[in-house]
């Protein structure tokens, strides 16, 4: 896009040559040569800082919120963040393809990567940037979408009371799904009536022809199909009731794959997915909903399911050290992906060892729901390994081990030391706890 175009819709004021540009940058790290970069201000960090860094990497051009004594094409704004959602509205408002968008508790990001996988197949199809679903995340993703884009799947996330309506109001979703609800960022919203509520907001559509998919399974079904305003209903789950329903699942861990039957239209397919966990059947049964809800054929979706690779650290099976199995569940942690984690490995006959970092934004019942977790893991795990403070209060019980560490290298260490060939390793925690480290030493 041409720098006076942005500067028109942002009311900004160009100043040097007025160029185009490829794409856009918030950060020097992944910058890319003919990017424009957007040297966003935080309270403890300044992008203007890194407008040297920016330039030398390749950005063909900046948008600054101060003067800067500089020849270099740039953009002078009021705000830089204000620039972003300024831009992404009007991509909004100039895109006429099928807008999709995901919120929940978990699956995001897994759900995204499958329907957007499985659009673009046949159709040109826009997505979140990685995981980038909050308030800066998402117009910055809006800002790479284009008029000749058929689709768009958007992710939004939140952590506090009233984030989704305006990410809603960011992205009118033309179909709106929920992928589930239980505790997480209990640090801004009380518990899971609240987190259900917050989420529901995502179901209140700007257009006559709104289509929400909801999970039948969930306690608050009923209450999201009597608040939405969508012209169309549609469920997915285990749930004898649900459009698509999900039944007869089969793991089979050594090849990573997992099996299973939709029932839906009155028909029975059988479906195969890269990836393990029954939860992940949930995923792709919503993915199924919404891509048939796009004009999808069955047997196309049904055979480049197959094929789509899930997101990293789900889940992912690997060899281990010493001949051992290790899962890496990594990217992030909270009770309910947790939970069904340990419900997978439950099933496996080898000895089992969870490595666990402590789950974060959970508020005052951190430390009770840290408890509840060893108790539950404890049913079926030999011995568990942990870092963070959370779980120094645990009252571990004597049929399972609970050793807490101070640091990574210790606990690998002794992680290391007790393995052999019949082992499974569990990997999880909260992102900001980097178990990721520990995953990568034990793979081969």
């Amino acid at each position: 896009m041409n720098l006076l175009k942005l500067a028109d819709i942002s009311k900004g004021k160009v100043f040097g040559e007025s160029l185009s540009v490829n794409g856009f940058s918030i950060d020097t790290r992944s910058i890319e040569n003919n990017d424009l970069f957007i040297a966003l201000e935080g309270e403890n960090f300044d992008g203007h800082e890194f407008i040297s860094e920016a330039i030398a990497k390749g950005a063909a051009a900046l948008v600054v919120n101060r003067t800067i004594q500089s020849a270099f094409p740039h953009i002078l704004v009021d705000n830089t963040y204000e620039f972003i959602k300024q831009v992404a509205s009007f991509n909004r408002k100039k895109f006429t393809g099928k807008m999709i968008g995901i919120t929940g508790t978990n699956g995001k990001t897994t759900t995204k990567q499958i329907i957007s996988n499985l659009l673009s197949q046949d159709k040109f199809c826009h997505k979140t940037i990685g995981n980038k679903n909050n308030q800066i995340g998402v117009p910055y993703s809006l800002l790479t979408l284009e008029e000749s884009h058929e689709f768009s799947v958007i992710e939004m996330g939140t952590s506090e009371p009233g984030e989704i309506t305006i990410l809603n109001d960011q992205v009118k979703p033309d179909i709106a799904a929920i992928t589930n609800v239980s505790m997480g960022h209990l640090d801004g919203l009380r518990d899971t009536e609240s987190i259900a509520e917050e989420k529901g907001n995502i179901l209140n559509f700007y257009s006559d022809n709104g289509v929400a998919i909801l999970p039948r399974d969930s306690d608050f079904f009923d209450s999201w199909c009597k608040s939405t305003n969508a012209s169309e209903k549609i469920s997915f789950g285990y749930h004898q009731d649900s459009d698509f329903r999900v039944a007869n699942i089969e793991i089979d861990i050594i090849n990573n794959l997992t099996h299973f039957d939709l029932y839906f239209d009155g028909k029975k397919i059988d479906v195969s997915i890269n990836g393990i966990g029954q939860h992940n059947t949930l995923n792709a049964a919503l993915s199924l909903a919404i891509s048939v809800s796009c004009g999808l054929n069955i047997e196309t979706i049904k055979h480049h399911l197959k094929l789509t690779d899930l997101p990293e650290r789900r889940l992912a099976v690997s060899s281990s050290l010493r001949d051992s199995i290790v899962i890496d569940d990594s990217y992030n942690s909270n009770p309910a992906s947790l939970k069904n984690a340990l419900d997978l490995i439950e099933k496996l006959t080898r000895k089992k060892i969870c490595v666990l970092g402590e789950m974060r934004e959970l508020g005052a019942s951190s430390n009770q729901i840290h408890q509840d977790m060893y108790e539950y893991a404890s049913k079926s795990v030999e011995k568990i390994l942990c870092i963070g403070e959370a779980w120094t209060h645990c009252k571990p019980s004597k049929k399972t081990d609970l050793v807490i560490f101070d640091n990574h290298e210790e606990l690998f260490e002794y992680l290391v030391s007790i393995i052999d060939s019949n082992t499974i390793i569990l990997v999880k925690g909260s992102r900001s706890t980097k178990m990721d480290l520990i995953a990568d030493k034990l793979k081969k």
